[in-house]
């Protein structure tokens, strides 16, 4: 196979990805709709190591496990649409109400 046609099937696998992950988010945020305040839930239902972060409903952005669950755990918080970081936390909690006040949604309860 060439080189071209190799890029192709990268390319075409990359949008499939993409695809997915934009349905899971969709259902998700669906879930979320209704909250208020500072509210996460997994975008994977298996598993907890990424979570969307909303506001009232709004998609803030999400939290992501960085490296292995434990006393030692950091949560990554990032903002929706910029994949800008607003830091490291020891918790999805704390990542999640860090980043609702990075996008000036103050301090609200998060489950």
């Amino acid at each position: 196979m060439d080189e071209d046609a190799l890029e192709l099937i990268r390319q075409a696998e990359r949008i499939v990805y993409m695809s997915g992950w934009r349905l899971q988010e969709e259902m998700v945020l669906q879930q979320l709709a209704g909250t208020r305040g500072v509210a996460r839930a997994p975008l994977e239902p298996r598993s907890d190591v990424i979570q969307l972060v909303t506001y009232d409903g709004q998609h803030l952005g999400h939290v992501r496990l960085d490296g292995p669950h434990g006393p030692q755990e950091r949560w990554v918080a990032v903002m929706k649409g910029r994949g800008r970081s607003v830091g490291t936390y020891g918790s999805a909690e704390d990542a999640a109400k860090a980043l609702a006040q990075a996008q000036g949604q103050g301090q609200g309860q998060c489950p």
